[in-house]
């Protein structure tokens, strides 16, 4: 192949990356404005702005798109080492803050796809065998975790299990009717995503430790602190 014909393949396929990248950007715009099963091909091309025929250019159907787009949200939520780049070794508090943030955005910014999760899963067997192995090896990293963090302790494995899977539903409901239901009685006072982090943190925390975290480490929810039963 020649040189000009090697810049001419590059050239080709930088452009259909954009088209490709394109496609699942408005993609992404579609869900939040209609959901998944609203959702249809025209639907996404009208908001690329590219024609209908130039889809199946880049994808088989629109669950293939939309698979692509779950699976790159997942990716995202996997990323550990990026998520806790900036955080200290054994800072457990600003740890859980890190994670939340990202849960936190990708609601605020995205509630369509956040609702879209648990409709394709419901639809397509094979993503949703990818999202719920995601989930179960990121709460196994915890489970994994515990005997270093709490290394005074014997508990059985199936019991620290129960205990992080119980602990990694906190906030879950919470974000869906805030965010992707706007549930009026929530949305009544408004919480930034720094807020709502720190919150969902230091629950995290209190559930994990079955104590306070140091009261300076909190931006938002120090109020947690003076939270305790009577004559405690």
């Amino acid at each position: 192949m020649t040189v000009a014909a090697k810049a001419k393949t590059k050239t080709k396929t930088k452009r259909g990356d954009l088209a490709r990248e394109k496609l699942k950007a408005a993609a992404v715009r579609v869900l939040n404005q209609t959901g998944f099963h609203q959702m249809r091909i025209k639907d996404v091309t009208q908001e690329a702005g590219v024609a209908t025929g130039l889809f199946y250019h880049y994808f088989k159907n629109l669950e293939s798109l939309v698979r692509e787009v779950m699976s790159e949200h997942i990716e995202r939520f996997e990323a550990t080492a990026d998520i806790e780049r900036d955080v200290s070794k054994g800072a457990w508090l600003e740890r859980m803050r890190s994670h939340y943030r990202l849960v936190v955005q990708t609601y605020a910014e995205e509630p369509g796809v956040m609702r879209c999760v648990q409709q394709f899963a419901a639809d397509d067997p094979a993503f949703r065998e990818h999202w719920r192995s995601s989930y179960n090896q990121r709460m196994e990293q915890l489970v994994q975790a515990f005997p270093r963090v709490f290394p005074e302790v014997e508990i059985p494995a199936d019991e620290v299990r129960l205990l992080v899977y119980a602990l990694g539903g906190i906030g879950q409901d919470f974000l869906h009717e805030y965010y992707v239901e706007q549930n009026a009685d929530l949305r009544s006072s408004e919480y930034t995503q720094d807020q709502i982090a720190d919150w969902l943190a230091a629950l995290f925390y209190r559930g994990l430790f079955a104590s306070n975290p140091a009261r300076e480490s909190l931006s938002h929810a120090q109020i947690l602190m003076d939270i305790k039963r009577g004559g405690l």
